[in-house]
């Protein structure tokens, strides 16, 4: 009786639970958001091919598809000398899919329908991130419940991350596995020690070894993930991180084995389209590939979403401050290698909202804006400053008011993208999806079969998370 109160008690919490909380707060403005009963993308299509083909054929080649394919979408694939044709990306996000998809037809739930269901996935994904993020504000940095849940809140409405949720590109989930190595390796270092380092050494190897199955660029991450584990006090365990690791590359080299008949032939090895793969149409010097994706209405990071400036800021406090410094630099050093080499490269990131490249680095940049939110008269009025009495008087409010400004500006951008037109073909800036919206065309399936739905979910949704930032802000801070 005792035991079933304590579970009664527990459950009871739950109400309480700001994390459940801001995974459906989360979760549910993504559903509202969600189109799926098309694929806008060849990259989107060609996944679902695949997962279909395996559940369907038990084959990783999509032939019997291409005949639905619309012509132009044809340059995603891959044609090996085998003569069937694959995905041109690598497997991870099918063999996340396959299970969604199976449930699906076990169901007997048709087309296009599964294909909603299956973009929920990377709702799921998305949320988890959110939450993982809030978690590491709180444990490792000890940031106030408010301020993490600002941070979190950031990251899941205000950034690429939104309107990217309703998609099925991998990078979504690249974000969350790279976010989960960093918050098993960063609350590792930060809080436990003992018996139970070896486990989460062996967790975020297991997460970190997916990364390349999902996007081979993803590798780049490993030099500032060892280079951390290096110079912390669990280099002697290393080689449990590169266990799991070495286990799933030899899952994508038997993959690519089998598919192109050589293990270390990629799937961009025999793409149809090389100019998919590295377009070299938009090959420019280094700089101009940085202001592209900084600063340009094209990709920029700054235009879509202007409150990451503030992350500036925060990177110099956490590299200032010595109990800061090793994690400021694995996350400034994790989006550099990310952001260098896509400019170097001048990838045209797909015609997609924003650039879905910088994905998977963006949680590391929302970090760094909580130590901002923290004590903002430390950061931005020195002592001199405030021996101006205006400053001095109001130099917070006028932060508050600035970050407030930008924050909903990067909530409207973004959340201009994910309702109306994540694929604007052939057109990658902002009055394409400020005229379908103006216009009337919402994106979103919910939405086009009922307003009143669409309401129903959403509202309620809003309501979680104002209602979670409010309780935050009524307790009291630490």
């Amino acid at each position: 009786m005792d035991n079933q109160s304590e579970w009664l008690k527990k459950i009871r919490s739950l109400k309480d639970s700001i994390p459940l909380r801001l995974f459906f707060g989360t979760f549910l403005i993504y559903l509202f958001c969600n189109n799926g009963l098309d694929w806008d993308s060849a990259s989107e299509r060609t996944r679902y091919a695949q997962i279909k083909a395996i559940i369907e054929g038990n084959v990783f080649y999509i032939d019997r598809f291409i005949p639905s394919f619309p012509h132009p979408q044809l340059w995603d694939l891959s044609l090996p000398p085998n003569g069937h044709y694959y995905p041109n990306k690598p497997p991870g996000l099918t063999f996340l899919g396959v299970p969604v998809v199976y449930i699906t037809s076990v169901l007997r739930i048709p087309y296009p329908l599964d294909g909603f269901i299956l973009i929920l996935l990377t709702c799921c994904f998305t949320s988890a991130t959110v939450v993982l993020l809030y978690s590491l504000c709180i444990r490792s940095f000890g940031m106030s419940e408010k301020v993490s849940l600002l941070v979190s809140l950031i990251y899941s409405f205000a950034t690429f991350a939104f309107p990217h949720a309703v998609t099925l590109y991998s990078n979504s989930f690249s974000a969350f596995f790279v976010f989960s190595v960093v918050y098993l390796l960063v609350s590792q270092n930060k809080k436990e020690e003992g018996k139970n380092q070896i486990t989460r050494l062996l967790v975020s190897g297991i997460m970190a070894g997916y990364l390349p199955l999902l996007d081979y660029s993803n590798v780049l991450l490993f030099l500032p993930f060892l280079l951390y584990i290096f110079f912390s006090k669990n280099r002697r365990y290393i080689g449990i991180f590169l266990l799991p690791v070495t286990l799933w590359l030899v899952v994508l080299l038997t993959y690519h084995y089998v598919c192109f008949g050589d293990p270390f032939i990629t799937s961009y090895g025999y793409a149809i389209n090389t100019r998919n793969t590295f377009d070299w149409g938009y090959t420019r010097p280094l700089h101009l590939g940085l202001l592209r994706f900084l600063f340009t209405p094209r990709r920029g990071i700054f235009i879509y979403s202007p409150v990451l400036i503030f992350s500036i800021f925060g990177f110099y406090v956490m590299l200032k401050d010595k109990q800061d410094r090793k994690e400021g630099v694995l996350f400034l050093s994790s989006f550099l290698i990310i952001l260098f080499f896509f400019s170097a490269l001048a990838y045209s990131s797909g015609w997609v909202f924003g650039s879905r490249r910088l994905d998977p680095v963006l949680p590391l940049l929302c970090i760094p804006i909580g130590r901002v939110l923290q004590s903002p008269k430390k950061v931005f009025f020195s002592k001199n400053w405030l021996t101006n009495s205006f400053l001095e008087k109001n130099g917070t409010k006028l932060f508050w008011f600035a970050f407030s400004a930008l924050f909903l500006l990067s909530i409207v951008i973004n959340g201009l993208g994910a309702i109306t037109d994540v694929h604007p073909m052939n057109l990658e800036y902002l009055d394409h999806n400020i005229n379908l919206f103006l216009n009337g065309q919402i994106h979103s399936l919910i939405w086009n079969i009922s307003p009143l739905l669409g309401l129903i979910i959403l509202l309620p949704a809003i309501m979680i998370n104002v209602y979670a930032l409010y309780k935050t802000s009524k307790r009291r801070e630490e």
